[in-house]
C-alpha cells in the first residue's frame, strides 16, 4: 500500500485541490456544490429583501423581490467567469497568482455590478432605494465588494479546511502504516531470534542425549508451526499465547531436568483476552536463559495474570542470578525485552511499558499492563 494509494483514495470523490506531489487535482462541478450556490445566493436575494420591505416608503413586497432578484442574478452571472478562472483554470497556479486575479477582479466585480443597478434605477425608475441613486451609489458600490469578498472568502476557507483534514487524514494513515511497518519488522526479528535460541538448547545437548534431543527437535517443529500461525494475526487469545509458553517451558524442561520448576497463576476469565503474539514467551525464555541456567541449582520461573481495575497485569518473576545495576532495555545487544517493549509501546502507548525491578542475587520481576477493552 503505497503513500500514492492513500492520496488517491481520499481524493477520488473530492473536488478539492489537494496538493499531490506538486500537483493540485482539478475542482470538479458537482450537482451538490451546484444546489449550495443557488441556496446561498436565494438566501443572499431575501436578506437583500428585508430591508427594503421595511423601509417606509411602501414599495410593493414583489416589486422589491423581483428587483433585488434581477440584482442577485447579475451579480451571480457576472462572478462566474471568476470562479471559473481563478477557482477552475488557476487551480495550478500558486497562491499569489489567485491574490492576483482576486486585487483585479475585486474592483471590476463591484463598478460592474455597481453601473448596472444605477442604470437600471435611472431607466426604470424602480424607486427601490427611496432616494436618488446618486446618493447612494457609494453604498451600492460598498455592498457590492462585500458580496464579492463573502462568496470567495467562503469558498477559500471552506477548500482550506478541507485541505486540512484530508492532509490530517493522511498523515493518520500514514502514522497507522508505519506502525503496522515497525511492528512487522519487530515480529520479523523475534522469531529468528526465538529459533537461534532454541536451537542453541538443543545443540547443547546433542552430544549427551540422543532421545532428548529427537524430542526436543519434535516439540520445536510444533512451535514453529505456532510461531508461523501466529505471526499472521495481531492479536491472539490469551489461551492460545499461554499454551505455547508451556509447550516452550517443556521443551526447555528436557534440557534443565528438575532445574526448572515453574508456576501459572491465571484468571481463567481471561482466556479470550485478546494480546499480540510472541509477547509472554521471550519474558519467559528470558527469565530462563539469563536468570535461572546460570545457577548449578536451578530455580522457579512463575507467570502472574490478573485483572486490576480496568487493566490486565502481565508479571513474570524468576528465583534466578537477577540483574546487575544496567538496565537491560539500555542495552546495545540483544532484542528480547527490548523487542517487547517497543512492540507494546507502539500499539498500547506510554502506560504498557515494560516495567524490570531486580538486584544481584535476587532474581528479576518484569511487569506490564494492557487495557482491559
Amino acid at each position: 500500500m503505497s503513500f500514492r494509494w492513500i492520496i488517491n483514495r481520499m481524493t477520488e470523490k473530492s473536488s478539492s485541490r489537494v496538493q499531490i506531489s506538486g500537483e493540485y487535482s482539478k475542482p470538479q462541478i458537482t450537482k451538490q456544490g451546484v444546489t449550495i450556490v443557488i441556496s446561498a445566493w436565494l438566501i443572499y436575494t431575501l436578506l437583500e429583501v428585508l430591508p427594503h420591505a421595511l423601509k417606509p416608503h411602501h414599495i410593493p413586497f414583489f416589486s422589491i423581490l423581483f428587483w433585488e432578484t434581477c440584482h442577485s442574478a447579475v451579480k451571480f452571472i457576472t462572478s462566474v467567469p471568476i470562479w471559473f478562472i481563478v477557482i477552475r483554470w488557476m487551480y495550478k497556479k500558486r497562491w499569489y497568482w489567485k491574490v492576483l486575479a482576486h486585487i483585479v477582479f475585486f474592483p471590476a466585480y463591484g463598478i460592474l455590478n455597481s453601473a448596472y443597478q444605477y442604470y437600471i434605477e435611472v431607466w426604470f425608475k424602480s424607486g427601490l432605494y427611496g432616494i436618488p441613486i446618486q446618493n447612494v451609489i457609494s453604498w451600492i458600490l460598498y455592498f457590492n465588494l462585500l458580496s464579492y469578498i463573502i462568496q470567495f472568502a467562503i469558498y477559500h476557507g471552506y477548500e482550506n479546511l478541507k485541505e486540512l483534514r484530508i492532509k490530517e487524514r493522511i498523515a493518520m494513515q500514514l502514522s497507522a502504516l508505519q506502525k503496522e511497518q515497525e511492528l512487522a519488522t519487530l515480529k520479523s526479528q523475534i522469531n529468528p531470534h526465538f529459533l537461534f535460541n532454541t536451537l542453541n538448547s538443543i545443540s547443547a545437548m546433542a552430544s549427551t542425549d540422543a532421545e532428548g534431543t529427537r524430542t526436543m527437535i519434535a516439540q520445536l517443529a510444533d512451535l514453529l508451526r505456532h510461531v508461523i500461525e501466529g505471526s499472521k494475526d495481531d492479536r491472539i487469545p490469551l489461551k492460545e499465547e499461554l499454551q505455547f509458553v508451556k509447550d516452550y517451558i517443556d521443551l526447555e524442561s528436557i534440557r534443565m531436568g528438575e532445574r526448572l520448576t515453574t508456576e501459572f497463576q491465571v484468571d481463567q476469565s481471561l482466556a479470550k483476552f485478546p494480546i499480540p503474539p510472541m509477547i509472554i514467551q521471550p519474558l519467559v525464555e528470558n527469565a530462563i536463559k539469563h536468570g535461572i541456567s546460570p545457577l548449578r541449582e536451578g530455580g522457579k520461573v512463575t507467570v502472574q495474570i490478573n485483572k486490576n481495575k480496568n487493566t490486565v497485569v502481565f508479571r513474570v518473576t524468576d528465583t534466578g542470578v537477577g540483574l546487575n545495576s544496567t538496565d537491560p532495555l539500555s542495552k546495545a545487544s540483544g532484542i528480547g525485552l527490548k523487542n517487547i517493549d517497543s512492540r507494546l509501546h507502539i500499539i498500547y502507548g506510554e502506560s504498557a511499558r515494560l516495567k524490570i525491578s531486580s538486584s544481584k542475587n535476587s532474581g528479576c520481576e518484569i511487569t506490564f499492563s494492557l487495557p482491559l477493552k
